[in-house]
C-alpha cells in the first residue's frame, strides 16, 4: 500500500507525490525477484510523468520485463469528445448471455499511457457504486464500450492469475453485480480478523535498494512467492477509502482483492431463497403477538421482543457464515411494527379513561401532573401541601393601550403566539403553568415534582423568555405589531400548593404571601424601568450562578417588612462586562443614599446615567436624593421605599 509512511519517507529526499514513475521499476524487479504470480495495480496512470518523458519508458520496459501484470483504467457513462475511443481490443473479452447482459455500458474510457499498457497483459477498470446506503458491497464484472466486453480490475487480476475465462469463473450475480464476501481487513493488528498482509511500498522498494547493493533486505521477497500483488493506496490524502460493511474507511483495493479472492477460490455470497425470510418474517410475527400479551407487565415484554431480535440476528449471522446472506431488516421491522401495532390495540382499547384525563387537564397542567393524575385519579380530590417552591409571574407591558390599537383577530393572534412561545419555555424546564390572567402567566417549579434548585431555573426561564420575546418582537414589527415587552417578578419560598377550588370545578395552583410578593415584584418593575426583577430569597436559592443589581429595600403594598430586590441581569459567566459595571456603580450610589450621604449619591446615580446612558431606576434616586436633601429622613429611617402599586 501507498501509505502515509511511504510518502513521508521519500519525501525526506525530494520525492513527493505523484512519484516518479521510476519509483515503480524497483518494486516491479522485487516482486519478480520473489516470484509473485501476478501484480495488480489499483492506480490510475492516465496523464504522462510530470518528471520526464523517460520515466514512463523506463516504467513501461519494467512492466514488460516482469510480464503477468494488471492495469487499472477509468471508465464514464458518459460521452466525451477527448475520450471517446475504446481500449485496445486486445484486452476485449468474450462471456454467456448472463454475463453479458449484466455489463455497465460506458461511453467514455481514460486507459493507461500506450507506453505503459504495451507491457501489460489485461486491463481492469475501477468503476464501482455503493449501495444506496453509500456502502460499498458488490463489484460489476464486466463494461461495454464500443460493442465490445472489458473485464473489471477484481476480473482481470482473477483471469490472470487463474488462467481462467469469466465463463468458466462463472460467478453469481445480485442486480448484474457480485456480492463481495469479506473476511475482514488487512490494516489491523487483530488475528481473529486479518485477511491480507499489507505492506508499505515503501519499504519494497527500499528493500530492492538494498539487495542491489548487497545489504539484508527490509522485507524477504520470498514472502511473495506465487503471490497475487495489489498495488494501491490508503494514506487519507489520497481519497481511495471508501465505507465498506467492515469499516467506515476502508482501502478501495482490498475491496477489489476481496472480490479477486472470491472470484479464484469460488467464495461467493449468495441471497437467500424468498422462502427462508418467509418464514423468518412470520416468526417474528408470532414472537411480536407473544410480546403484546405481556404488555401490562412492561419488562417482561420488552425481554421477550429483546431476546427475538437478537435471536433473528444470530440466524441471519449463522446463515452469514456460510455465503448465503438473509436480509435481516424485514423480519425486524416485523418484529417491532407488529409488537407495536398489538401494543398500539391494547393502548386503544384499555387506555380510554387515560386518555380522557390527559386530553381534558394538558392544555392546563404540566406534563408531569397530567402523568401524576392519569396513574391515579383518586389525586383528583380536593387538598394541598407545603411545598418550597420558586414563583414566576409576568405581564406585557402597556397591553391595554396594544389591545386597543388592534383589532380582535389580530390581537388574539398575537396573544397566542406570545403565550404559546413563553409557556412553552416554562414547561420545557419543568416548571408547572398555573395559569393565563389576561395577558398575565403564573407558574412555578418545585411542585408536584421536587426541584433542588427551582429558583436558579427560574431565573434561566425569566432569562431565556426575554431573549426570546426580543427575537420575537422582530417578527412581530414586520407584521405590523406594536413592540411587545414584558415585565417578570420570581419569588421563592414556601407556599400551599394542590387541587384548590369546589368538587365541581377546581384547579391546580398555589396560595401564599410569596405568591403575592411574586405578583408585587412584577409590577415593582415599573417603578425602575426593569424587566426582571428577583427577591433576596430568589437570588440566595441561586446560588451565585446569576449576576443582579441591587436597587432597593422595598415594602410591597399588602406587606410590612421590607425586602431587598434585585434587577436580574444574567447567568454568571455570560454577562456583558458593561452592564456588571454599571450595577457595581450603582450599587455604590446605593450605599452612599442609604448612608445619608445623599448629595454625593445624586452626583454618583447622574454619573451612571452620564456613562451609561438613560436608567429609570437612577432617576428614580436622582428624585428622592433631592427629596431627603430638601427635608432629611427622621432617625429611624432604614432607606426603605414603600411601593404603592400592585
Amino acid at each position: 500500500m501507498v501509505n502515509q509512511a511511504s510518502l513521508d519517507h521519500f519525501e525526506k529526499d525530494g520525492n513527493y507525490w505523484p512519484w516518479p514513475r521510476s519509483m515503480y521499476v524497483p518494486l516491479l524487479s522485487f516482486l519478480k525477484k520473489g516470484g509473485a504470480r501476478a501484480v495488480v495495480f489499483d492506480m490510475l496512470f492516465t496523464n504522462p510523468s510530470p518528471y520526464d518523458q523517460f520515466q514512463d519508458a523506463a516504467f513501461g520496459k519494467a512492466l514488460e520485463d516482469y510480464g503477468p501484470a494488471v492495469m487499472a483504467m477509468e471508465t464514464g457513462a458518459d460521452a466525451h469528445a477527448l475520450r471517446a475511443a475504446p481500449p485496445p481490443a486486445r484486452f476485449a473479452l468474450p462471456a454467456d448471455a448472463e454475463l453479458a447482459a449484466s455489463a455497465l455500458l460506458r461511453k467514455s474510457a481514460r486507459p493507461p499511457l500506450a507506453q505503459l499498457m504495451a507491457g501489460v497483459r489485461m486491463l481492469g477498470d475501477t468503476t464501482m457504486d455503493a449501495d444506496l446506503d453509500g456502502v460499498f458491497r458488490r463489484v460489476p464484472l464486466l463494461i461495454a464500450m464500443g460493442g465490445k466486453l472489458y473485464p473489471t480490475l477484481p476480473t482481470a487480476a482473477a483471469m490472470l492469475a487463474t488462467g481462467k475465462t469469466l465463463d468458466e469463473l462463472k460467478p453469481p450475480l445480485t442486480d448484474g453485480r457480485m456480492l463481495v464476501r469479506f473476511h475482514g481487513k488487512s490494516l489491523t493488528d487483530d488475528r481473529r480478523v486479518k485477511t491480507y498482509e499489507s505492506y508499505p511500498v515503501g519499504d519494497l522498494i527500499v528493500s530492492w535498494l538494498n539487495i542491489e547493493e548487497k545489504m539484508e533486505p527490509i522485507i524477504d521477497p520470498a514472502l511473495f512467492k506465487d503471490k497475487i500483488v495489489f498495488v494501491g493506496m490508503s494514506a487519507a490524502g489520497l481519497l481511495d477509502n471508501r465505507p465498506s460493511p467492515m469499516s467506515p474507511v476502508f482501502p478501495g483495493t482490498e475491496i477489489i482483492a476481496a472480490a479477486t479472492d472470491n472470484l479464484i477460490n469460488r467464495d461467493f455470497l449468495t441471497p437467500a431463497p424468498a422462502s427462508a425470510l418467509l418464514a423468518l418474517v412470520l416468526a417474528a410475527l408470532l414472537a411480536a403477538l407473544a410480546a403484546s400479551r405481556l404488555a401490562s407487565h412492561a419488562w417482561m415484554a420488552l425481554l421477550v421482543v429483546l431476546a427475538s431480535a437478537a435471536a433473528l440476528a444470530a440466524v441471519a449471522c449463522a446463515c452469514f457464515s456460510r455465503g448465503a446472506w438473509l436480509d435481516i431488516v424485514a423480519p425486524q421491522l416485523a418484529l417491532w411494527l407488529g409488537f407495536a401495532a398489538s401494543s398500539a390495540y391494547g393502548y386503544a382499547v384499555e387506555g380510554r379513561q387515560k386518555r380522557y384525563i390527559q386530553g381534558a387537564f394538558s392544555h392546563y397542567l404540566s406534563p408531569e401532573i397530567v402523568s401524576q393524575i392519569a396513574d391515579s385519579p383518586e389525586k383528583l380530590a380536593l387538598g394541598g401541601e407545603r411545598r418550597d417552591v420558586t414563583f414566576y409571574f409576568s405581564d406585557i407591558e402597556g397591553f391595554t393601550t396594544i389591545s386597543e390599537s388592534l383589532p380582535p383577530d389580530k390581537l388574539t393572534r398575537l396573544m397566542n403566539r406570545y403565550l404559546g412561545e413563553m409557556t412553552e419555555t416554562i414547561l420545557a424546564s419543568g416548571g408547572t403553568l398555573d395559569k393565563y390572567i389576561g395577558d398575565a402567566i403564573m407558574a412555578f417549579w418545585g411542585a408536584p415534582l421536587d426541584c433542588a434548585d427551582h429558583a436558579l431555573v427560574a431565573c434561566r426561564v425569566a432569562l431565556a423568555n426575554q431573549k426570546k420575546l426580543a427575537t420575537l418582537r422582530a417578527e412581530f414589527d414586520r407584521e405590523g405589531y406594536p413592540p411587545v415587552r414584558n415585565r417578570i417578578g420570581l419569588n421563592s419560598g414556601p407556599a400551599s400548593i394542590g387541587n384548590m377550588g369546589s368538587p365541581l370545578r377546581f384547579s391546580y395552583t398555589a396560595i401564599g404571601d410569596n405568591v403575592n410578593l411574586a405578583s408585587r415584584l412584577e409590577g415593582a418593575n415599573k417603578a425602575y424601568g426593569t424587566y426582571v426583577l428577583i427577591s433576596e430569597s430568589t437570588l440566595a436559592g441561586a446560588k451565585g450562578a446569576v449576576e443582579v443589581r441591587e436597587l432597593d429595600y422595598v415594602k410591597v403594598k399588602g406587606k410590612n417588612l421590607p425586602i431587598r430586590v434585585y434587577e436580574l441581569l444574567g447567568l454568571k459567566g455570560e454577562t456583558d462586562p458593561k452592564l456588571l459595571e454599571k450595577a457595581r456603580l450603582f450599587e455604590k450610589g446605593l450605599a452612599l443614599f442609604r448612608g445619608r450621604e445623599f448629595s454625593q449619591a445624586e452626583t454618583l446615580f447622574a454619573d451612571v446615567m452620564k456613562t451609561y446612558g438613560d436608567d429609570h431606576a437612577c432617576e428614580n434616586y436622582i428624585e428622592r436624593c433631592r427629596r431627603c436633601l430638601a427635608g432629611p429622613p427622621p432617625p429611624d429611617w432604614d432607606g426603605s421605599h414603600t411601593l404603592t402599586e400592585k
